[in-house]
């Protein structure tokens, strides 16, 4: 570490000069929800990586740097009122706080910790925005605090720049002591889903993690490549769901056994598909067994797509539920449409007989469910052509899983944001009383994301601010406990 030098005389006199002129030039600060009395690991909005002090060094110099969550001392910071609505942040480790090298106003200016001198070099404003994320901006430089060039890589610098309102410049305070980050405690979402037929690994099964507790931005593991892959059957994982089960927390992936790329026929897909789920298991979201097949469909059905299981307290099981076409000749050469099948399982090897859940006298495929409040909300693709909300999403409700006459909520979900959607996904934030939807827009943009405060108002919202891996397809959002964040993002980034 290079040795650190004070600013000579005349530098002070230039540097309070600027001081001063900052009063004039800053507007006053803006409120913000700082305790002083709390300490705070500071998670940036644009990697969900944690501020860090580097090495967890001790000694007055040490620079900034973001890294994954540890919940060591070296990533806990308070705030230290300095008047006139600064503060001086103090990690937690070395009792030193932040400041800006040698009173440098440069942008990319280092950052580091050092001795307590309530210089303005050593002051930040605290400017809260209305998603509940702060910026911090040096008294003296009146530069914001800031992640080098938008990095989301564990070890990048973390140094001053003028203020953008990006959001490598916004940072989330999450208290310490209000036992955040506590290995069971609900922290950040894994994203599985597949590419698509577009390209020879894209029905495969790929992974993200999102941008710490960020439900809507997403980065893509394994270097982007399929993290699982399947051998059996027809060579394909479309369509991928994990579940968490209840009773053992053991976790199940399953998937459509199904591969169109290099063949495109999708008529023999239907008629003369595959009848049983890909399954994989899993005690820890990392470690996972060899992919299996498990037969669900009878013998009448032509395919079994995008499979999803959703826990049942009533039966203590899963209900596991997909598409199929059910025919009425043994070669399957009639005309027919999609019906919506379920059965039930308690560990993905015994599966009840199969029954008709959904059958509206037109194809109808990709539902999903959530619960809320003893209602259940089913989120279905209408598959027709030619209709009004043909290609869009229709939403029903119940206060039983498996009734076969769920009540109608709306439909078109999508229609006005999309040009067509199926595979839609739903997933609660961690954070607060808000759901998210994605809906794929196949051919297009891949999933959209779409938000709502109110399960029972049948009323999405597009989102416009949101950054996913690529275009992902149709797949599923798994959401996670701190320590299981940290085993993934370990393992895979």
């Amino acid at each position: 570490m290079r040795p650190r030098t004070r600013p000579r005389p005349h530098r002070l006199a230039a540097a309070l000069a600027l001081a001063l002129a900052s009063v004039f030039l800053i507007s006053p600060p803006a409120g913000a929800a700082v305790d002083t009395g709390t300490w705070y690991v500071l998670e940036s909005r644009s990697s969900g990586l944690a501020l860090d002090i580097d090495g967890a060094s001790t000694e007055p110099g040490a620079g900034l740097i973001q890294w994954n969550r540890t919940g060591a001392a070296n990533q806990q910071f308070r705030f230290i009122d300095a008047g006139g609505g600064y503060y001086r942040i103090q990690a937690g480790h070395s009792g030193h706080v932040l400041d800006v090298y040698d009173w440098d106003t440069a942008n990319g200016a280092e950052v580091v910790q050092w001795n307590d001198l309530n210089n303005t070099n050593q002051q930040w404003r605290v400017t809260e925005n209305a998603d509940g994320y702060a910026t911090f901006v040096n008294r003296f430089s009146g530069k914001a605090l800031d992640v080098w060039q938008q990095s989301a890589s564990a070890g990048a610098r973390v140094s001053q720049y003028t203020p953008t309102g990006a959001a490598n410049q916004q940072w989330r305070l999450v208290p310490v002591d209000d036992g955040s980050g506590s290995a069971e405690d609900p922290y950040g979402y894994l994203f599985a889903y597949m590419n698509g037929e577009g390209g020879a690994n894209g029905e495969q099964v790929y992974f993200a993690l999102s941008r710490g507790n960020d439900p809507l931005a997403y980065d893509a593991l394994n270097g982007g490549q399929p993290v699982m892959t399947s051998d059996v059957g027809e060579q394909g994982a479309r369509d991928p769901f994990i579940v968490r089960s209840p009773q053992d927390g053991k976790y199940y992936m399953i998937a459509t056994d199904l591969k169109i790329h290099g063949n495109g026929d999708w008529d023999r897909a239907q008629r003369h598909g595959s009848l049983s789920l890909v399954v994989w298991e899993s005690t820890d979201l990392v470690n996972w067994s060899s992919a299996r097949l498990e037969r669900v469909s009878p013998s009448s059905a032509g395919n079994t797509w995008a499979p999803e299981a959703y826990w049942d307290p009533t039966r203590n099981a899963f209900v596991v539920y997909w598409a199929s076409k059910l025919y009425s000749t043994s070669d399957h050469s009639d005309d027919t449409h999609h019906r919506m099948m379920y059965a039930t399982t308690t560990d993905f090897r015994d599966f009840s007989e199969a029954s008709v859940w959904v059958d509206k006298g037109y194809s109808t495929i990709d539902s999903t469910v959530a619960e809320h409040e003893g209602t259940y909300y089913r989120y279905t693709k209408d598959e027709r052509s030619g209709t009004s909300c043909g290609k869009f999403i229709l939403s029903e409700t119940s206060t039983s899983l498996t009734n076969t006459d769920w009540s109608f909520q709306t439909e078109c979900i999508g229609s006005g944001a999309i040009s067509h959607g199926e595979g839609p996904l739903i997933f609660k934030s961690n954070t607060e009383d808000r759901w998210y939807m994605f809906i794929d827009e196949y051919g297009g943009r891949g999933y959209i994301p779409f938000e709502t405060t109110d399960l029972s108002s049948g009323q999405w919202t597009p989102v416009s601010g949101y950054s996913l891996p690529g275009r992902p397809r149709h797949g599923s959002v798994l959401p996670l406990t701190y320590e299981e964040y940290q085993a993934v993002q370990s393992a895979w980034s």
